[in-house]
């Protein structure tokens, strides 16, 4: 009766063992994986800010192509577009003082 106790236990004992090692293992895996979220999240953001950009250069051609025709032109009219947005930012920086 005591060996098989003394059996069972030490059977226990092994499992116990295995289990803290899935754990651990278990733990480090959800590390690493939180890791690789947090730099696929920045990667994401990355990309939406240069997506945004992107659109943002996209419609400003496209204004610019509609204001003018000839090239000397549309250099002036993104000249102009571009003092008329940093106006538009001062005043909004204004705003918020």
């Amino acid at each position: 009766m005591a060996s098989s106790l003394l059996s069972v236990l030490e059977s226990m004992r092994g499992k116990i063992d295995v289990l803290k090692e899935n754990v651990e293992d278990l733990r480090v895996r959800n590390r690493i994986l939180e890791e690789e979220n947090q730099a696929l999240r920045r990667t994401v953001e990355d990309t939406r800010r240069e997506r945004d950009k992107a659109k943002l250069e996209s419609d400003f051609l496209s204004v610019s192509h509609r204001l003018a025709q000839d090239p000397d032109s549309i250099i002036d009219a993104r000249r102009l577009i571009s003092r008329l947005i940093r106006n538009i930012d001062r005043c909004i920086e204004m705003l918020k003082e």
